[in-house]
């Protein structure tokens, strides 16, 4: 019998994800799983695949399909915001420069590529049969409009016109998202330069076409 100790392999330690970084990795799937393979073919199987994760996993973090679903859509939505107000941060300055700046945020790189849209567009076409997913649209969009709307009013404010604010912001809105799409479709129908000088241009006509305020 040998007399050498038994010598004992250390035990690897597991690391520890935290609840919030895993939820993270989670919602990150599911946009992959949606630009591969649609929302509808983003199954529940796919995203832990894509994820590492098991059913039951995903099931302590999200209640339903739905709630992943809508929960991804929101994340989408908080980062192009945050990429919107990181822009605007740069840029700053008086209305105008707030508009141009909303305007050409929507069409840079952070925002303007074939993940991020081609998973926005997936999105698109699932809000037409989920009830829920098409509320949280309605009201991001909303949202949206809203914040639009209160530039070409300061703009107005400041050069003493009346902009039709209401009409300026939903044909901006309209027409960013009319360029995402035609771009997601065919990435070589235009240059994101040439849909944002449209925008632009389409945004100071709403300006410049302003009736001055009455005495």
């Amino acid at each position: 019998m040998s007399s050498e100790p038994e010598v004992t392999q250390p035990r690897k330690r597991r690391t520890r994800i935290d609840p919030e970084t895993r939820r993270k990795a989670i919602i990150e799937a599911t946009m992959q799983c949606i630009t591969r393979y649609g929302h509808s073919g983003s199954t529940l199987e796919r995203i832990c695949a894509q994820a590492g994760v098991s059913i039951g996993l995903i099931g302590h973090h999200f209640s339903s399909k739905e709630e992943l679903m809508l929960s991804t859509y929101q994340e989408l939505t908080d980062q192009l915001r945050e990429e919107t107000r990181k822009y605007l941060a740069v840029q700053g300055g008086t209305p105008e420069d707030r508009l141009l700046a909303i305007i050409r945020s929507s069409f840079r790189g952070q925002i303007f590529n074939e993940f991020i849209l081609t998973t926005w567009l997936g999105f698109w076409g699932a809000a037409v049969s989920s009830e829920q997913l098409r509320a949280l649209n309605k009201k991001l969009y909303a949202d949206y409009r809203k914040e639009l709307e209160s530039v070409f009013k300061a703009i107005g404010k400041a050069q003493g016109t009346q902009i039709d604010a209401k009409s300026a912001a939903l044909t901006i809105t309209a027409l960013i998202d009319g360029f995402w799409l035609e771009w997601a479709l065919d990435h070589k129908a235009f240059s994101s330069k040439k849909a944002e000088k449209c925008c632009i241009v389409t945004a100071q006509m709403f300006v410049k076409g302003a009736e001055p305020l009455q005495p």
